[in-house]
């Protein structure tokens, strides 16, 4: 018994799971993830444009190389590379793609986090730059092996657009919980308003130009299958015509939100789409190009449709004000107006990105210049967020609400003033 009393124990091995003291770096797990981000995104490309090429023509025309190049090039142009075709730039960036890489990076972040070692916020910091950087290397050399003289897409542009997607998407990725505490302790709450209150309404927005472009489809459906029925697609050329068209969703999106706010947006040179009326001249035969309105003056409840951003707003502006209470009207009106004109800036730079040169002559200007979209915004968005605001802040006093409801009582100079003003 004593023998079995003093036999040392033996230890167990340590463990092996994420935060064991085997775990991965955080950093190694970091180019991991932006290799697999990348290549995975991009050898789907790649497989979606060998289909095309096989259900076009069955493969008589070209050969795989171009197939494959192809690809590549749609997912360069997901982050913003543009292509030039000798004299012919296409600049527009497919949002749909660039949203779904996005949330591949994202999700790739997620795991390199989950599957490695604690580590403090720097080594976060510094995983999120490897993770950017190996996935922009991935875009450059991509760049470089599928560019040829007669279609070559941007070596810089590729590289800073797939860093900034990737930095954006896997930093969001490598976050935890915990790693954001600060914002709640640090950041004041009238900044924190500011950018909910912005997301909101720019989310607000957007969400209101997809309804308008899906309602307008939905009434003109007729001449969309019409126009995919001249094109004498098969079950497949279908399918591909469905990506592609999902791919640019959010384009017509953010273009209906500009036809909201009042600019509208251009389809071609010397043309107009906006709730005043439109000016067409001929489009190329795109089903999605169906949801466009009729040439001519707008009829009146169109016209009223540029109201709509200014109701969100306030909607959102009075939301905002619920969730960051005041009693003070000066911080209300600063969260309200806050919210709506960053929202604008946000919105303006996401309608500047949807737009671009798609191919040559006329179709070298389509989508809106970013001022008309900010200056329209900044109007209809701040004074409307102002509103509900101050709404709200004056609801919330009328109630009693928040703990610094005003009340006025009668002050003894001797005794400590405990009402905050």
């Amino acid at each position: 018994m004593t023998d079995l009393l003093a036999r040392p124990t033996r230890s167990l091995p340590p463990s092996s799971g994420p935060s064991g003291p085997v775990a991965r770096p955080l950093w190694l797990s970091a180019a991991f993830a932006g290799v697999v981000a990348s290549g995975a995104m991009l050898l789907a490309c790649m497989a979606v444009g060998l289909v095309g090429w096989f259900a076009s023509d069955a493969g008589a025309h070209g050969d795989t190389r171009d197939a494959i190049r192809v690809g590549a090039v749609a997912w360069l142009l997901g982050h913003g590379s543009g292509l030039t075709l000798g004299a012919t730039t296409v600049g527009v960036v497919p949002l749909g793609l660039t949203a779904v890489c996005g949330y591949v990076v994202l999700r790739l972040g997620r795991w390199a986090r989950l599957t490695s070692a604690d580590e403090d916020a720097p080594a976060v910091a510094l995983a999120a730059i490897v993770l950017a950087g190996v996935y922009a290397l991935v875009a450059l050399v991509t760049a470089l092996l599928a560019s040829v003289p007669a279609a070559e897409p941007g070596l810089m542009p590729s590289f800073t657009g797939a860093f900034l997607l990737a930095l954006v998407g896997g930093g969001l990725g490598l976050l935890r919980r915990g790693d954001t505490s600060w914002w709640a302790t640090r950041v004041p709450e009238t900044a924190r308003a500011v950018v909910r209150g912005a997301l909101g309404v720019a989310l607000a927005v957007l969400a209101a130009g997809s309804v308008l472009v899906t309602v307008a489809l939905a009434l003109d459906i007729g001449t969309a299958a019409s126009v995919l029925s001249r094109l004498h697609t098969d079950g497949t050329g279908a399918a591909l015509f469905t990506l592609v068209t999902g791919a640019v969703a959010p384009n017509a999106a953010l273009l209906g939100a500009a036809y909201l706010l009042g600019p509208g947006f251009a389809v071609g040179t010397g043309t107009v789409v906006a709730p005043s009326g439109a000016l067409l001249g001929p489009v190329p035969a795109f089903p999605l190009l169906a949801a466009l309105p009729a040439p001519g003056p707008a009829s009146a409840w169109t016209s009223a449709l540029i109201g709509v951003p200014v109701l969100l707003a306030v909607v959102v502006g009075f939301l905002t004000v619920r969730r960051h209470p005041t009693s003070r009207f000066e911080q209300g009106a600063i969260r309200g107006l806050g919210a709506g004109v960053v929202g604008a800036l946000l919105l303006s730079v996401a309608v500047a990105l949807a737009g671009g040169p798609v191919g040559p002559g006329r179709m070298a200007d389509v989508g809106t210049p970013f001022l008309d979209v900010l200056a329209a915004a900044v109007v209809s968005l701040g004074l409307g967020a102002l509103a509900g605001a101050v709404a709200a802040t004056w609801w919330l006093r009328r109630h009693g609400l928040v703990e610094d409801a005003v009340t006025e009582p009668e002050r003894d100079p001797d005794t400590e003033d405990t009402v905050r003003l």
